[in-house]
């Protein structure tokens, strides 16, 4: 984007890290070859569809098409993750390839409108909270709150731009949660990634 927004709003976002890309972050699932610069604003973009779906590509297959950068109120994604055991049914560890960052959302055009008008309404009367999303647009200019999964805690926020402000240590990621009363996944293995540094972009 050519400006920074007037107003914004703070939120966390888990990235994956490369061994031979040391320094740079990268998209977990959707374009996820490509290093995301920290320090300045960068827009969404349109991820490439499956083709006669409403789906997008992913690094883990089709997902559900809502266009823009995902992140979430706190560091905390149990629903996203690996397994310690094959055997188990949920994810239970946080991989040392995956970490925290704060970012910032644009804040400036209300998106939450525009999503919660596109929700089915129930027989109840009610809006269906899984169908108040946006899918053919990217949020400019501000972002949407969205529950994408029912085992996630809080919501998603999807925004049509980003900046990535730091990565967070596991120990700032625990002191945040801990202040909301919520915990991530434990790390997988003991040798924790505190601290890491990035390279300018």
């Amino acid at each position: 984007m050519n400006e920074a927004p007037i107003k914004t709003v703070k939120a966390y976002k888990l990235f994956r890290l490369y061994p031979k890309q040391a320094g740079k972050l990268f998209p977990l699932f959707v374009d996820a070859k490509t290093p995301v610069a920290t320090g300045e604003w960068v827009d969404a973009i349109m991820g490439e569809q499956v083709e006669g779906s409403v789906k997008v590509k992913s690094k883990i297959g089709p997902l559900a098409f809502r266009p823009g950068w995902h992140a979430g109120d706190l560091p905390v994604a149990t629903h996203i993750g690996s397994k310690s055991d094959s055997k188990l049914k949920e994810v239970d560890t946080r991989p040392n390839d995956q970490v925290w960052a704060e970012v910032e959302f644009p804040a400036d055009v209300d998106w939450q409108k525009e999503a919660n008008s596109r929700a089915r309404i129930k027989k109840d009367g009610t809006p269906e909270a899984r169908s108040a999303h946006i899918t053919d647009q990217l949020p400019v200019g501000g972002f949407y709150r969205y529950k994408t999964n029912s085992n996630m805690l809080g919501n998603w926020l999807i925004a049509g731009s980003m900046k990535v402000n730091r990565v967070l240590t596991d120990a700032e990621v625990e002191a945040i949660n801990a202040e909301a009363g919520v915990s991530d996944l434990p790390r997988a293995k003991s040798v924790l990634l505190d601290p890491i540094h990035l390279t300018p972009m």
